[in-house]
């Protein structure tokens, strides 16, 4: 197993990507919000996903966003990129770029698109994988990609595979990956299931609303490993109430608007996602109230 320079238990943000009005890339914004959050109690970063529109990007802006957040966290708290991209020489050059810029480890969806075979996915990783010295964290995200990854694909056995991001619902298979693989870190992906992915065998958490609220979080954490489980519980629902709202009004333009109501202007969503009316910006401050004993 190579080395895993990450916070095991984290709670990490899935970084949103601050743009202009005009929906180009603001990187002195992108400053702000690192800083924001680490004030707020995030423990670690976790670029270009699903919530920083990674597969929005250009290369080059992905490169960017990575080298801005590396300056700005230096060796404090770790960062992980995610890499993944719709083929491997692009996927290893955004690898090998995240490894110069001193990322904790990279993490990809798997090729998407075309109808790969299972073996030609597991290519994908491998080539990769041979291409760098950080540990690979598999993006298990199925919903997205229509790929799903258990505990007997042979790609979770190799040992530069660290970890796991497992966005599904599905907590069956999240606690037969962890009992296969015990070395092996579980990244809880859907924050609406942090209590009970801990349960299953997650230690870690990378969420979308951790931008947001990062600290009921870290209270659901601390309830669970006292085994206070009705204090988790209830913190649970709160959470999933605030979430169950902002998804109604779209999780990423929702989850951006919040952030513009705590301070930090970081734009709208990129096309062809559509900005929030009136209506819905309203929905979103007053889901928003209801969380301020949390932020």
């Amino acid at each position: 197993m190579v080395e895993k320079p990450f916070k095991e238990n984290g709670i990490y943000s899935a970084l949103v990507t601050p743009f202009t009005k005009t929906r180009e890339l603001d990187l002195p914004k992108l400053k702000e919000l690192v800083r924001f959050e680490r004030s707020r109690g995030v423990e670690g970063f976790y670029c270009c996903g699903s919530s920083g529109e990674g597969l929005l990007l250009e290369k080059t802006e992905r490169m960017a966003i990575v080298e801005t957040v590396a300056k700005e966290v230096g060796k404090d708290i770790p960062f992980i990129v995610h890499t993944g991209s719709l083929g491997t020489r692009e996927a290893i050059a955004l690898s090998l770029h995240a490894q110069e810029c001193g990322a904790a480890a990279v993490s990809l969806i798997p090729p998407i698109y075309y109808h790969y075979s299972q073996k030609e996915v597991n290519q994908y990783y491998a080539d990769v994988i041979d291409s760098i010295d950080l540990g690979v964290i598999v993006y298990n995200i199925p919903q997205f990609t229509g790929i799903s990854f258990s505990k007997g694909n042979p790609l979770l056995e190799n040992e530069k595979v660290v970890g796991i991001k497992h966005t599904s619902m599905n907590l069956y298979e999240l606690e037969r990956i962890s009992q296969a693989f015990p070395a092996k870190t579980i990244f809880n992906g859907f924050d609406e299931i942090w209590l009970y992915s801990m349960a299953a065998g997650a230690t870690a958490t990378i969420g979308t609303t951790v931008n947001i609220c990062p600290r009921i979080f870290g209270l659901i954490r601390e309830a669970f490993e006292k085994n206070d489980i009705l204090t988790a519980q209830i913190l649970q629902h709160d959470l999933n109430d605030f979430i169950e709202s902002l998804v109604t009004t779209g999780i990423f333009s929702s989850t951006k608007y919040c952030m513009t109501l705590q301070g930090i202007d970081v734009g709208p969503c990129r096309k062809p996602f559509d900005i929030l009316d009136e209506e819905q910006k309203l929905q979103v401050k007053q889901a928003l109230d209801k969380m301020q004993k949390y932020l």
